[in-house]
């Protein structure tokens, strides 16, 4: 059997279980019955569970190449993730219900910035990240890709939007504007 077709098998496994009792339940001696593998041959591939639900979480985040290839724009990436998250929903609830799971989806995350970047987000989109799927986590995923996607620009930091110059301006604008500019854009 090839690596690929051995750790697809143990991915396969992975998500059944997640799914069915929980990150947290779930064991590499479950995953090792489930996939028909050896103790050996699973940690030939993975440290352990962790490492194995980065690396699929990792995977799944970058599906977005086969679609819109390396040099993608932030909306087309992130649209990707968070329909992959829907397809997934049921893997990806039990993720998000687990910190321990959920620190691994973050460092997919990151690891998927800092592949096609060459850095990571600064701590506070991630923040924003962890808000938005939690609560759609929570909501079973009912809203779309698309409203999940403005809800996480809405709660993205305004220092990763605007560069320093544009920040610094709409500061400005911010902190001269009369309480009457703030009822009449309220309005």
């Amino acid at each position: 059997m090839s690596n690929e077709t051995t750790q697809t098998k143990i991915k396969d496994a992975f998500r059944e279980l997640t799914v069915k009792h929980s990150f947290s339940k779930v064991k590499v001696a479950d995953i090792i019955a489930k996939a028909g593998i050896s103790r050996m041959t699973f940690y030939r591939h993975y440290l352990d569970k962790y490492a194995l639900l980065e690396e699929v979480c990792f995977d799944d985040f970058n599906l977005f190449v086969q679609i819109y290839e390396k040099n993608s724009i932030w909306k087309n990436i992130t649209m990707s993730i968070l329909n992959v998250m829907r397809n997934n929903s049921r893997f990806y609830k039990k993720v998000l219900e687990c910190e321990d799971a959920k620190e691994c989806l973050f460092s997919a995350l990151g690891r998927v910035s800092c592949s096609y970047t060459g850095k990571t987000a600064f701590p506070g989109v991630y923040s924003a990240w962890d808000g938005t799927l939690c609560a759609w986590a929570q909501h079973d995923f009912q809203e779309t890709p698309e409203e999940m996607y403005l809800t996480l620009v809405l709660n993205l930091p305004i220092r990763e939007v605007l560069p320093d110059g544009e920040l610094d301006r709409a500061i400005q604008n911010y902190e001269n504007k009369t309480l009457d500019q703030f009822r009449l854009e309220g309005n």
